[in-house]
């Protein structure tokens, strides 16, 4: 099972979870710290692995015109059914069905960390975006997703595989009466800053966020190089 079938099968729980106002790190957490990466208004953003909507809703009364993106059928149906008025394609992030040099801006609201292809789905960020264009992200800071899965929600840190090896891990979390099951890839930094100048981006900004030992959240803003001429 790759990592879209298995967001398919949480999918149910997943809207639930995005849905409770204020029940996640999203809200006063990843949003906030997005927000402050943005530019201005203006052409089309492309919200890169949408699930149920909040993002692009929230993009959307920003300001900005959002197309949307994500594997999922059941997320993509359930952005379309809250009202989100934005178009959802079902589609694989490293294949997106959009023309070149056709969105302004691409923002990955912690979803980098839950395609199979990394590489791929940020080689076509950067075929689809504008010279000039930004890309925001927002992931789970890799000194989280390295950690033993003992230590994941403590103030303990500790790691006893490498830092360096991708891997995939699951998190299940039960919080507030609400129950779901992350099953993403732990990666290094790098392998991310690599891949976003092996395809054309220069990283311009990169934030961190956290009130505990280590940080949970990681942002960035890269930038589409201008080719010279």
């Amino acid at each position: 099972m790759d990592l879209a079938d298995a967001w398919e099968r949480n999918a149910g729980d997943w809207i639930a979870w995005a849905r409770a106002p204020g029940h996640d790190g999203f809200w006063g957490g990843t949003w906030p710290a997005l927000r402050e990466l943005l530019p201005p208004p203006g052409g089309t953003v492309l919200d890169l692995g949408c699930g149920e909507g909040r993002l692009g809703r929230l993009l959307q009364e920003a300001g900005f015109r959002v197309v949307g993106v994500d594997r999922s059928p059941t997320l993509a149906r359930a952005s379309a059914a809250a009202g989100s008025a934005f178009p959802v394609t079902v589609a694989d992030a490293a294949r997106l069905p959009l023309a070149s040099q056709s969105i302004s801006l691409v923002v990955a609201s912690m979803s980098l960390q839950d395609v199979d292809d990394l590489a791929g789905a940020i080689g076509e960020a950067g075929r689809v975006v504008v010279p000039g264009g930004q890309f925001c992200i927002a992931i789970v800071h890799p000194f989280v997703s390295a950690q033993d899965d003992e230590t994941v929600h403590t103030d303990q840190f500790r790691v006893s595989r490498p830092y360096l090896e991708p891997r995939r891990y699951e998190d299940r979390v039960d919080r507030d009466g609400f129950s779901m099951t992350f099953t993403s890839m732990h990666r290094p930094l790098s392998a991310y800053t690599e891949a976003l100048s092996g395809h054309g981006f220069a990283v311009t900004a990169l934030r961190e966020y956290g009130d505990r030992a280590i940080p949970w959240l990681l942002t960035l803003r890269a930038e589409k190089r201008r080719r010279p001429g």
